[in-house]
């Protein structure tokens, strides 16, 4: 239900702290997406750099909750906006276009030493 996230940023800490090239990719659904964990991971991974990509997996339900009924934001991406974080949006049903964007992703955060959120 989110907790993972919180593992993600320290596990992207550890990489960068390492020196390695290594991308912490942290799932997660829409169901977490309005948990504090997650804002504060957030943060704490725009302002130390770290080389973390949030995936959003949104089906537009959490836990059987419609997430217009949970969430005062239904655009998932739009959470990163608040933490300067780069995002973007793809198609999950379509396999090749969420490898792309993955693939994006993963190269934006190697090659800037900044975190991305994917939804």
């Amino acid at each position: 239900m989110g907790a993972q996230v919180g593992t993600g940023a320290g596990l992207a800490f550890a990489e960068q702290y390492k020196g390695t090239k290594n991308v912490v990719l942290c799932f997660f659904g829409d169901g977490a997406a309005n948990q504090g964990c997650l804002y504060e991971a957030m943060n704490l991974s725009s302002v130390w750099k770290l080389p973390i990509v949030f995936l959003c997996e949104n089906n537009q339900y959490g836990m059987g909750t419609s997430v217009e009924r949970a969430s005062a934001v239904t655009d998932m991406q739009q959470k990163a906006e608040g933490y300067g974080m780069k995002n973007s949006q793809v198609d999950g049903m379509d396999v090749m276009k969420v490898y792309e964007a993955s693939k994006e992703a993963i190269e934006f955060v190697r090659k800037n030493s900044q975190p991305y959120f994917l939804e």
